[in-house]
């Protein structure tokens, strides 16, 4: 589904539904599937890699396919390996193409019994599952934090529960403090010593729980405010007080000109007359901010740096070279330098050429270039469903902010 944007009349005042959080849901579904006793989970995530985590845990079948969900992926692998009975872990091309090895090869050190089908150090694999006992490893996360958060997931229901040493996290460590706060907040003990975390064999406690809204989907919003002059958007169920750490974006977005107020349980952000001149950001603990930064500062013409960054290679797409085609679009550079990633857009460029954008299967490229729609005469994003991965509904809230969107034929 390719589909064109054209502004109506900018809505100043606009109020957004957001999805609840696809990583604290996900994590939280994991966690019942391990609890003795189900609980409610109140507003869990409509997002399709939740759906495909869920049909996955039903263990319908002995062929479990996840599809493009690499948080499905990556907890499913040493969950099955805690279930007795053989399985095969399988997904689309580009998950097949993600990295695997090293959660692979720590669970191997367990004692599981994976083998690879296909490709070696990549999906698909079957796992005769059954055997892990727990005991003592490390594991290499450079390439993703969901390798931790997995294996710190099962750790409490291991016999010999788990002494895990997280070596190489240069990224996304808050998404391993969401889980050990989820971990926390259903009865688990946890003992943390520099990077070991030690988790004794306990059990999971059945306790209600209501899911918070998501920031990284609030955060193409607060880019969309710093776009609008006299905006203010209002952003329901949003918490400064979160477990995400995406929820640093109402700084960051601060330094572009949207200011955040709070509104009991919602949030209110509001253009700032502020645009800088250069900028130079550490995305180390909140990678899924940076293409909406990205595009942000080629839409104003702003100088950037971003430093560690190189991890988004493995992501739905290789979002390095996503946006270097797309950013290019707009007469940006983007590239790499010794020890950082460069933005250096043109001086001018005229937004009322007719621009359009490809997405790669990647549902954080779509919603990162639609704030374009609001300064161009009007832009195309192709294949635009792939925002039912985490925002199901992204472009009907889109439309608030006076927007056209029609479906374009093809």
């Amino acid at each position: 589904m390719n589909i064109s944007i054209k502004k109506r009349k900018v809505n100043k005042e606009s109020i957004i539904h957001l999805p609840t959080s696809k990583s604290i849901s996900n994590r939280v579904l994991m966690i019942q599937a391990l609890c003795d006793s189900a609980f409610n989970i109140k507003k869990l995530s409509t997002a399709n890699d939740t759906n495909l985590l869920k049909n996955a845990l039903s263990l319908s079948s002995s062929i479990i396919d996840v599809e493009d969900a690499g948080t499905a992926a990556r907890f499913m692998l040493p969950y099955l390996c805690t279930k007795p009975g053989e399985w095969i872990l399988k997904g689309s091309k580009r998950m097949h193409e993600r990295p695997i090895q090293h959660l692979v090869d720590a669970l191997k050190s367990l004692g599981a019994n994976i083998s690879y089908l296909e490709n070696e150090n990549q999906l698909p694999v079957k796992i005769i599952g059954g055997s892990l006992k727990g005991g003592k490893i490390s594991i290499d996360s450079s390439m993703s934090s969901q390798f931790a958060s997995a294996l710190l997931i099962i750790a409490p229901t291991l016999p010999l529960g788990l002494s895990l040493k997280i070596e190489q996290l240069n990224h996304s460590k808050p998404y391993i403090d969401m889980t050990t706060e989820l971990m926390k907040y259903f009865g688990i003990s946890i003992q943390l010593e520099g990077e070991t975390y030690t988790i004794k064999a306990q059990k999971y406690k059945s306790i209600e729980i209501t899911i918070e809204s998501d920031w990284s989907a609030a955060s193409y919003f607060f880019y969309a405010a710093a776009l609008i002059p006299g905006s203010r958007i209002q952003l329901n169920n949003l918490s400064v007080y979160s477990w995400q750490g995406d929820s640093v974006c109402s700084y960051l977005s601060s330094l572009l000109g949207a200011e955040t107020h709070l509104l009991g349980d919602n949030i209110a952000v509001r253009y700032e007359d502020i645009t800088p001149t250069n900028l130079s950001i550490d995305f180390k603990d909140t990678p899924d901010l940076v293409m909406s930064f990205a595009v942000w500062c080629c839409a104003k013409r702003v100088n950037a740096r971003f430093y560690n960054i190189d991890n988004l290679a493995y992501k739905e797409s290789d979002r390095l070279t996503s946006l270097q085609i797309e950013l290019k679009k707009m007469n940006c550079a983007f590239y790499k330098s010794d020890e950082c990633w460069l933005i250096e857009p043109d001086k001018e460029f005229d937004f009322n050429t007719n621009l359009s954008f490809q997405t790669y299967n990647d549902h954080r490229m779509a919603m990162a270039f639609a704030p374009l729609s609001l300064l161009a005469d009007g832009i195309i994003i192709e294949e635009a469903q792939v925002v039912s991965k985490s925002f199901p509904h992204f472009w009907k809230e889109w439309e608030k902010l006076g927007c056209d969107i029609h479906e374009l034929t093809t």
